[in-house]
């Protein structure tokens, strides 16, 4: 192979390829704004794409606008729609417990916009509540009904219990088997069954007026047993 340089040799300098229209200095792509297809709702901002074949074109996709995005708000959405100008604000609950006003159960909202009539996000303060001129009023009728039914039934139990604690007891005197301390617990039950028959359930009742038992250990078990829970009235 020959050494010998010719000036032909020489690397001649490559010109860059011309810049599409896109590329040029001082061209920004607009901003795009897309929203959901079926509400309309602003999901996010991007840059549009160039179209290759049109100079100067940008290319919107669909469901989606060039302008400017929204200024978000804390419980509300911005949408736009075809044939409306600029976006409009919109209540958000989605996600959020819901209470009816009809009946106070719970729900989670998922739909945009305000809540209709028979929802609100309030949250009633007892099982008693009823929905009165656009806010929870206590029904204290319900209530007392509600809270005599439970006394009559925590009455029920304790008398059960306290039977069944004398029977027995009673049983070891008539045999003769019975024990000082079985002797006396016979006598503080006996005791502590007439003061629980003398209690008149009612929705005044609080937890003074009920007797203590020889074994209010014992007696709370046994209520927990028996699935009884109080029920506290509301002010």
């Amino acid at each position: 192979m020959s050494d010998d340089f010719f000036p032909e040799d020489e690397l001649m300098p490559v010109e860059p390829p011309p810049l599409e229209w896109w590329q040029k200095e001082g061209v920004t792509p607009p901003v795009i704004c897309n929203v959901d297809s079926v509400t309309g709702e602003f999901l996010g901002a991007s840059e549009a794409d160039y179209s290759p074949l049109e100079p100067g074109v940008w290319l919107t996709p669909a469901h989606a606008y060039q302008c400017e995005p929204p200024v978000l708000e804390t419980g509300f959405a911005a949408i736009r729609t075809e044939g409306v100008t600029g976006w409009q604000r919109v209540a958000d609950h989605r996600g959020l417990t819901v209470y009816s006003t009809a009946t106070g159960e719970t729900a989670v909202w998922h739909a945009l916009g305000e809540l209709p009539p028979e929802w609100t996000l309030e949250a009633p303060s007892s099982e008693f509540d009823e929905w009165v001129d656009d806010e929870w009023v206590l029904d204290e009728a319900a209530q007392a009904v509600a809270l005599t039914k439970v006394a009559a039934r925590k009455k029920s139990l304790l008398a059960q219990y306290s039977t069944n604690m004398i029977n027995t007891l009673q049983n070891a005197v008539d045999l003769e088997m019975a024990s000082a301390g079985e002797v006396e617990a016979l006598n503080a039950w006996k005791v502590y069954g007439v003061y629980l028959n003398r209690v008149e359930p009612g929705a005044e009742l609080t937890p003074s007026d009920w007797p203590s038992s020889p074994n209010d250990t014992a007696m709370a078990g046994w209520l927990e047993t028996q699935g009884f829970e109080e029920l506290s009235p509301q002010a």
